[in-house]
């Protein structure tokens, strides 16, 4: 799981910001909020708040950007590193990014801090602190030279081998980390490919707003394979109130279009295994789904294009919600409030807070009607984004304010709409004044 996760020089984020899932000592709301991992006792879910354009989906996007240096390495020595740094100040082009996380797999907790920019990893260093031991220990401590840029490790005493170490130091490039090294070398490394697992299993595809994500075949497949129980994402749609009594799930195989056919077979580049299988069957697999609603005389069914946008958002997001109570996950849901009513959001978070065990969200939203109800949030898990004159964003919690200035009787929601937390737009005023317009008109 994870505890703390901070950032710099990402995208609109300047300086370094620090997301927490570790819980204050408040008690309210405990059962359902905080889940007991050893020592610790860490949130389901952060929910950040803030303007358009105030930096809440780029705290998102840097989960995934850390989860890429890990799982998805550079292929060779040429290959760029792809992210934006922190663009309205020119210092910040010239210097390395910074990402580092604190987190728990099996019974170890873990810091893992990696400094990079479009070209280099720099700096890796990963120490390791077992539940039963008192202070945490050197791993690895990795570094690049800036000239050579040839890598070298520092072992911690408990994880010394020479074999080990010549093997990954020939696949050590750098633009890659270690653990986009390991991947590529012929090596068994126990603790290193635990914390890969761990990376692979836990980190869900990040949630946009975007139709064009395909969350739908996501989700569809995943009942088809028997990952997501049909008859369990029924109910959750039922519950939904959207009048919707069943669902049909088939895969069904169309022929692909002509044009893309011989767009394909005539492309120098394309691979010869796939022109190959265009030639042998030039057809692909789609997912068809139907639903059926209760009518007058008898249940009628809707294809899945045919439904309201909301209807399509909660279908898509029920599967996920699922795998997170059902499993240990992370994922993090961008605009989570899109194409829902404010009721069935509520619904959505309310559902993942008390079921979840072992999962954390983190959501962006605009939906600041849940700080009227102080009894479905806690302080330390709302978190606020609020853009400087000069473009980068600062990240604090509403846990961060002082009792003298936020007292617990104080209206959350009054206080964030009157902008006394920050994270509000600065509008200008409505007056409109069209030019170039001819005054006879």
């Amino acid at each position: 799981m994870i505890i703390d996760f901070s950032i710099s020089n990402f995208r609109s984020i300047r300086e370094m910001q620090t997301l927490s899932f570790e819980a204050t000592n408040d008690k309210h709301l405990e059962e359902y909020f905080v889940i007991k991992v050893g020592k610790y006792r860490l949130l389901k879910i952060a929910t950040i708040l803030g303007a358009n354009a105030s930096g809440k989906s780029n705290v998102l996007k840097a989960f995934y950007m850390l989860r890429e240096l890990l799982l998805e390495p550079c292929q060779n020595k040429e290959s760029s590193i792809d992210y934006d740094k922190f663009a309205l100040d020119e210092e910040c082009l010239q210097r390395p990014s910074v990402m580092k996380v604190n987190f728990i797999v099996g019974e170890s907790k873990y810091m893992y801090e990696v400094e990079f920019d479009n070209r280099v990893v720099y700096h890796e260093l990963l120490k390791c602190q077992p539940f039963d031991a008192s202070r945490e220990h050197l791993v690895y401590d990795r570094s690049t030279n800036k000239e050579s840029l040839v890598a070298s490790i520092k072992w911690g005493e408990r994880y010394r081998s020479v074999k080990n170490t010549g093997i990954l130091s020939g696949n050590l490039l750098h633009n890659r980390t270690l653990f986009g090294a390991y991947q590529n070398s012929n090596v068994d490394i126990p603790w290193i490919k635990e914390i890969l697992d761990w990376i692979r299993s836990y980190f869900m595809p990040m949630i946009t707003a975007s139709r064009e994500q395909r969350l739908m075949q996501y989700v569809s497949r995943s009942v088809l394979k028997g990952e997501i129980g049909k008859q369990d994402l029924l109910r959750q749609i039922i519950k939904a109130d959207v009048g919707i009594n069943n669902i049909d799930i088939e895969e069904k195989r169309e022929p692909l279009d002509t044009d893309l056919v011989n767009a394909i077979l005539h492309y120098d580049k394309a691979p010869a295994e796939l022109k190959q299988k265009i030639r042998t069957d030039p057809t692909s697999t789609i997912v068809d789904i139907r639903m059926s609603h209760t009518g007058y005389q008898k249940a009628v069914p809707f294809d899945y294009s045919q439904e309201s946008g909301g209807t399509q958002r909660y279908y898509e997001l029920s599967g996920p919600l699922l795998e997170l109570i059902g499993g240990s996950h992370f994922l993090a849901i961008d605009e989570l409030e899109c194409r829902l009513h404010p009721d069935l959001y509520e619904h959505f978070v309310l559902t993942y807070i008390k079921n979840a065990k072992r999962s954390q969200i983190a959501i962006t939203t605009h939906m600041r009607e849940f700080l009227r109800d102080k009894d479905t949030f806690r302080d330390d898990a709302v978190w606020i984004t609020e853009k400087s004159d000069k473009g980068d964003t600062n990240l604090y919690s509403l846990a961060d304010f002082d009792t003298d200035s936020l007292r617990k009787e104080n209206s959350r929601y009054n206080f964030y709409k009157a902008g006394r937390f920050g994270g509000i737009p600065r509008l200008g005023d409505t007056y409109v004044q069209i030019s170039n317009v001819s005054q006879d008109e």
